[in-house]
């Protein structure tokens, strides 16, 4: 197989990644909406709370006030929650969008070979045509998007470590959540899944 083809299979590959990318950016938006919905779900918990609180303090019923603030405190755990899945969904996000620009540099690293490797090919052949081309130009695109993608892999990583530590936040948040509902006996509400 000689370069030409060599390089198409690449922008090939390149172009499979930049699908692949966006497929992961759209999933974290859903992850942002779940993120969105468990938070508005540990609003309306702590609405709740609230109201039942004052229930029971105009009804002087120590029992009801009691449940009111288990409640209140499975609404605080729950907004903690909701808050840490909230701030791992924007990281995610920024992560994906990184991955994304990463992908599209590497898609332009690779028709910038092909078109070096197709020129080459031309000067190879010593065909009138590869003449009127500057290789030098091309082998300077090829440097500038190599460098591209390598700035953009390194920014793709970076997010993703922030994505990850955010991911550790939410997961201990989610673990004092189910703490808490087990130890109160009640259900947590909210999407919960992650």
């Amino acid at each position: 197989m000689g370069p030409v083809d060599q390089a198409r299979q690449s922008v090939s590959r390149a172009g499979d990644e930049q699908a692949r990318a966006e497929l992961r950016l759209r999933e974290a938006g859903r992850e942002d909406q779940l993120a969105t919905a468990d938070v508005n779900a540990a609003q309306a918990l702590a609405d709740q709370a609230r109201t039942m609180s004052q229930v029971a303090t105009e009804n002087r019923d120590a029992k009801k006030l009691e449940q009111s603030r288990a409640l209140m405190e499975q609404a605080g755990a729950q907004r903690r929650a909701a808050d840490a899945r909230n701030d791992y969904a924007k990281k995610l996000i920024a992560a994906r969008q990184a991955s994304k620009v990463a992908a599209d540099k590497q898609r332009a690293l690779a028709d910038a070979k092909l078109d070096l490797a197709k020129l080459q090919a031309l000067r190879k052949a010593d065909t009138q045509a590869a003449n009127k081309y500057d290789i030098g130009a091309h082998e300077q695109r090829v440097q500038q998007a190599q460098a591209g993608l390598d700035s953009a892999q390194q920014q793709a990583r970076d997010q993703q470590w922030w994505a990850q530590q955010a991911q550790r936040v939410y997961a201990d948040a989610q673990r004092e959540l189910r703490a808490q509902t087990s130890a109160t006996g009640s259900s947590q509400t909210g999407t919960g899944s992650r």
